[in-house]
């Protein structure tokens, strides 16, 4: 995966490889690195993405702590919105009573469809060490934290697991103004364009700033997604204008997906998969 900012006219490059769960690290220095109830339902617009027919899939959500019902209805509205922006097509989303959230779409886009009811935490957080791990084959399930207490989290560059030990978020979710699936036909692939604030772009370029005259892994930011590690890129560089990029080994339904997240932002309330059920459409 590949981190861009945008500095003038100028592409600063980290490239470093994965999605939803990559940690290695490159340079940003120009040049690219070697390495059911009150029942409320919506339709999000169909697209060439979506398939009517076939098998369809149920996936019930239900929240981790006690909610009320105000505030699961807008967590499902979130999630339409997500389902909504990602193209997905065919897809409603109802809430069951007390009982938590039910969506339901193309049985071929289970792995979607569970993904909109992911929290959504993206925050940019500096390096303070990294150790490869041994025999270590996967990382373990992700543990949140806040925003501004550091955090012990995973990532995976190439097959091989990291452990990261990271400052508090310098950059969060709500500095981002909007992102952006697009297709890089100069590099190949699909990319998410991040457009911050104006405070989230001066927040950045403070951190780049600060980070670039350290020696590695300090000179590192992890773009952190829900507990992991996404992407660690060095510093060489401030980096202003206010626009970063992801890219890398995105399909085009794993770009359109995060830019979905990342403009709905997080979810208010944490939610399990309770129930996964397939049943063949007429």
């Amino acid at each position: 995966m590949t981190v861009r900012g945008v500095l003038g006219m100028a592409c600063l490059l980290a490239l470093v490889c994965g999605c939803g769960g990559s940690g290695g690290s490159g340079d940003a220095d120009g040049r690219p690195s070697e390495k059911p109830g009150t029942r409320a339902s919506a339709s999000a617009s169909a697209s060439a993405s979506g398939e009517p027919g076939g098998e369809r899939a149920f996936v019930t959500f239900t929240p981790q702590e006690p909610v009320s019902p105000r505030t699961l209805e807008r967590t499902a509205e979130l999630m339409r919105d997500r389902a909504d922006k990602a193209g997905l097509g065919t897809v409603e989303v109802t809430v069951e009573d007390k009982a938590g959230i039910t969506v339901s779409g193309p049985a071929a886009r289970r792995e979607s469809l569970e993904a909109l009811g992911q929290p959504a935490e993206l925050a940019f957080r500096p390096v303070l060490s990294m150790v490869a791990e041994t025999g270590v084959e996967r990382c373990p399930d992700a543990v949140e934290g806040s925003p501004s207490e550091p955090l012990t989290a995973c990532g995976e560059n190439a097959g091989a697991i990291s452990t990261y030990q990271l400052e508090p978020a310098a950059v969060v979710g709500t500095d981002v103004s909007e992102a952006e699936a697009a297709y890089d036909e100069q590099m190949g692939g699909w990319r998410v364009t991040l457009d911050f604030t104006s405070a989230g772009g001066k927040k950045f370029a403070d951190v780049t700033g600060r980070l670039s005259i350290q020696v590695s892994p300090r000179n590192q930011f992890a773009i952190v997604l829900d507990g992991v590690v996404l992407s660690a890129p060095q510093v060489n560089g401030p980096i202003t204008g206010g626009t970063a990029e992801i890219s890398g080994s995105f399909t085009e339904r794993e770009a359109r997906q995060l830019a979905a997240q990342v403009n709905t932002g997080a979810l208010p309330v944490q939610l399990s998969v309770s129930s996964v059920t397939k049943v063949r459409a007429d």
